[in-house]
């Protein structure tokens, strides 16, 4: 993921947000014992991308994370009015 995408998803939900705390990788890691600043958590997105709980979904200015179904749905009916 390019950084100004994944930039993107951290200022709206949050670097920390974008973990995936139930994947394996992430335990590995043991991030769930560390605690790490906004940048620090960013970075480490960035570098290990297979920590990002995905999906991340955009469309225009409408953002996702993970799976949200019943919100895609949403943006959709919103589109065809």
């Amino acid at each position: 993921m390019a950084p100004t995408e994944l930039k993107r998803f951290s200022d709206r939900f949050g670097p920390t947000n974008l973990f995936d705390s139930d994947s394996r990788a992430y335990r590995d890691a043991g991030l769930g014992y560390l605690s790490m600043s906004a940048d620090d958590a960013y970075d480490r997105l960035l570098r290990e991308q297979r920590l990002i709980r995905l999906p991340l979904v955009r469309a225009g200015n409408r953002l996702s994370v993970g799976p949200s179904e019943a919100e895609w749905r949403a943006w959709l009916r919103a589109s065809d009015q």
